[in-house]
């Protein structure tokens, strides 16, 4: 029987290197933490996107806008809200439109700023940095099967193919990465199929 024994990851250990889907090409890309230029500590870090199929490169994220507000209408006195599309640029002004009587004025707006792509609800896993689709992900009886690299997926492996798990009593008991992981990756039945996922995934 195969054993497992708990190392008191996070997933956060397995998050130097994550694999995702380029926006560009498709293709299999990768999000790296690499230490920031000017920092003289030493410690500080940013996150480098980069795919080497298509050569698409960023190192910080892109950036949209939403222009909204609540003002009084200029014509008919009636008070409406209004929220804009996904803007390129932030806005210092808005044309917004009252409801009631059609009438248009520009307006200062608030602004909120979201990630780019960040509206798209396609019930894929992304990676929080840039909200890119991380490349290994599957569909699995409702719930989403996903691993951010190769090391992610080895642990992974470990974990389901042992007939016996041991739990470490030491510190981080109830936040390692094992104690978080959802229950159909912990039961038993499904074990065969969530391996050959895996295994299809090494290669």
């Amino acid at each position: 029987m195969k054993r497992f024994q708990d190392e008191n990851k996070f997933l956060g250990s397995f998050a130097n290197e994550i694999l995702v889907k380029c926006p560009k090409c498709d293709s299999k890309s990768v999000v790296k933490k690499e230490p920031v230029a000017e920092c003289k500590c030493g410690y500080c870090q940013t996150k480098v996107f980069e795919c080497k199929h298509c050569y698409y490169k960023l190192e910080k994220p892109v950036y949209q806008y939403i222009a909204y507000g609540n003002p009084y209408c200029n014509n008919c006195y009636e008070q409406y809200e209004f929220e804009s599309q996904l803007l390129k640029e932030r806005p210092e002004k808005y044309k917004a439109k009252c409801p009631n009587c059609n009438f248009q004025e520009d307006w200062k707006p608030k602004v909120k700023k979201v990630l780019q792509n960040l509206e798209v609800k396609d019930g894929l896993v992304k990676e929080q940095y840039y909200n890119f689709p991380l490349w290994f992900q599957k569909e699995f009886n409702g719930n989403i099967f996903w691993a951010y690299n190769y090391d992610h997926i080895h642990y992974l492996e470990r974990y389901i193919q042992a007939g016996l798990r041991e739990r470490n009593s030491k510190v981080n008991y109830n936040s390692s990465l094992v104690s978080c992981l959802p229950q159909f990756i912990k039961e038993a039945k499904n074990r065969e199929k969530l391996l050959k996922i895996l295994e299809k995934w090494k290669k």
